[in-house]
């Protein structure tokens, strides 16, 4: 009875939660930030990758100082740089400390050894991301001036990037109310947010943010294409909107990708919803507003040169470009394996229980879509694929020779990768076969499987800091280096907030939702008519175009 009375009380508390747009956008976003803030807290202060020099640009940039200055005869033989990327910045002491030397790049190093220093006085320090673009390092380098230095400020802006990328994973989840088969649509997108998401999200990078706005660009942006042909949803289109512009100012190479997930829109859209996307003034505000942080990107690449890899220190590599691609393109597993986790500065490899599932669910994903979508789907479907694999290869050999050698990681094809799932999914949800598709079985199977996977990474990565990779596999008995809070509690806390979160995106988010979010039948109904009669629109002029040609 009493079991009862609790299920009972906990579905009225769900359906309360996902009564709303609005609710479900912020308990999406309090889950995923909780995720990140976690993995903040597992990790030591500047573990990440290159997180030393994100957070000395932060700090800098958060006291006046736009890039940096060169480095002087006199840094350069104290601390023997000789890499012309790196810059001079002010920044208190404590930033400034080389304190992840001592474990990084070696897996079954603790991070026992970790030492900072308590000074307060501002000092001289050298970053190699000074020529990044600054909105990120703007935003969560404010902590610095609201903490004293310290660690505390570290988790601070830490923090902050977990909440960005929780605002954007939670709007690309309030999206899928918008969905023909939402909970389809909720298997890609569970799939698009692979341990590794949630891990650079967790750290002074801004990675996290990227690959966080791509997964709302896709998710958003397909469900508008789908539907411009009826009507332009002017929620989604803000949303694809914001995200659109975040993902190009963020990184170096956002507009690239941008270009490249324009490209499969277009690939999928057809001539009546280009056509009243085109007419709509807030469809045009937006496409102005992405293109203009697009083109204020490129000139921040141009005029500050941020891309410029002979800058590394490297000695150039004479050997010819056939070399070059048989080397580049080797690394592609390992690259494959980085996009799913590997953590630290390359030293914290997921089990095989995280990525060989996960790639399973992918490929199956993937192939049904193959196999039951219309050819236009399937053709943007390996296009995409294709890009994924060649854009990379294409950039590292083109660089290789400057960069002295690999200069690619694969967090990097993140945004553009992130998409396959996302596309594979939207695109089963244009057939009946594809709806179909979502049992409770399948969902509970998938759910199961990716909980388990975000899991055993999760305790892997934390496992590495306080006992070694290979160390105890009961890492919480005798931890060398703890955390701010028990490794153990960190490790329950994470699982059940994780099952928690895939509980919510494949079964409590997309039940009941509709057109307008209010989850009514008739709302269901018209929406799956209209994303077959998009689907049969597609097909008709997929035909066509075969026909002419």
């Amino acid at each position: 009875m009493r079991s009862g009375r609790i299920l009972s009380s906990l579905r009225s508390m769900v359906d309360g939660l996902r009564s709303s747009n609005r609710r479900v956008w912020w308990t999406s976003f309090a889950m995923v930030t909780i995720l990140c803030g976690l993995w903040a807290f597992a990790n030591p202060p500047l573990a990440g990758p290159d997180e030393p020099s994100h957070v000395l640009r932060a700090v800098a940039l958060d006291r006046g100082q736009l890039t940096g200055r060169s480095l002087t005869p006199a840094f350069r033989e104290q601390f023997k740089h000789d890499r012309l990327d790196y810059l001079l910045v002010r920044v208190p002491a404590f930033y400034a400390s080389n304190a992840t030397s001592c474990f990084a790049r070696v897996g079954n190093r603790t991070a026992e050894c970790l030492r900072f220093t308590n000074s307060t006085r501002e000092v001289d320090g050298a970053t190699y991301v000074a020529r990044h673009p600054p909105a990120y390092y703007a935003i969560v380098g404010v902590a610095s001036r609201v903490t004293h230095p310290g660690t505390a400020a570290l988790y601070l802006m830490r923090l902050i990037t977990a909440a960005i990328t929780g605002a954007l994973i939670a709007t690309a989840i309030t999206a899928l109310r918008r969905a023909a088969a939402p909970k389809l649509l909720a298997v890609g997108l569970a799939l698009a947010i692979t341990p590794m998401v949630l891990f650079v999200s967790s750290i002074v990078n801004p990675s996290g943010p990227e690959v966080a706005a791509a997964i709302a660009v896709w998710a958003c942006g397909l469900l508008v294409v789908s539907r411009a042909h009826e009507r332009v949803d002017r929620w989604l289109v803000g949303a694809t909107g914001i995200a659109g512009c975040v993902l190009a100012i963020t990184r170096q190479l956002g507009p690239l990708w941008l270009a490249l997930i324009a490209l499969a829109f277009l690939g999928i859209a057809n001539r009546a919803a280009l056509r009243n996307l085109a007419r709509d003034n807030w469809a045009r505000l937006w496409a102005f507003l992405i293109v203009g942080a697009c083109l204020v990107q490129v000139a921040w690449n141009v005029i500050v040169k941020p891309l410029d890899v002979s800058r590394s220190g490297r000695a150039r590599v004479n050997i010819s470009t056939t070399d070059i691609l048989r080397i580049v393109t080797g690394r592609g597993f390992f690259r494959y394996k980085e996009m799913i986790g590997v953590f630290g500065w390359l030293d914290t490899p997921a089990p095989a229980a995280t990525w060989l599932p996960w790639t399973a669910a992918v490929v199956f994903l993937f192939f049904a879509a193959v196999l039951w979508t219309s050819r236009r789907y399937v053709a943007v479907l390996f296009g995409l694929l294709a890009a994924v694999v060649i854009v990379p290869i294409a950039i590292e050999s083109a660089t290789y020779v400057d960069a002295g050698g690999l200069s690619w990681q694969g967090r990097y094809t993140l945004p553009l990768a992130v998409g396959i799932p996302i596309l594979a999914a939207f695109a089963l949800t244009t057939t009946e076969r594809g709806r179909q598709l979502v049992t409770r079985r399948f969902l509970w199977v998938t759910g199961i499987v990716l909980a388990v996977a975000q899991a055993l990474a999760f305790a892997q990565n934390l496992r590495r800091y306080t006992v070694g990779y290979d160390g105890a596999v009961q890492f919480w008995k005798h931890p060398d280096w703890t955390p701010p809070l028990s490794p153990l509690l960190l490790t329950i806390v994470y699982l059940l907030v994780v099952v928690a979160f895939v509980a919510w995106l494949l079964g409590a988010v997309p039940v009941g939702a509709g057109l307008n979010g209010g989850g009514s039948g008739q709302d269901l109904v018209r929406n799956r008519r209209a994303t077959d009669q998009y689907a049969a629109s597609n097909a008709s002029s997929g035909s066509s175009h075969a026909g002419s040609g």
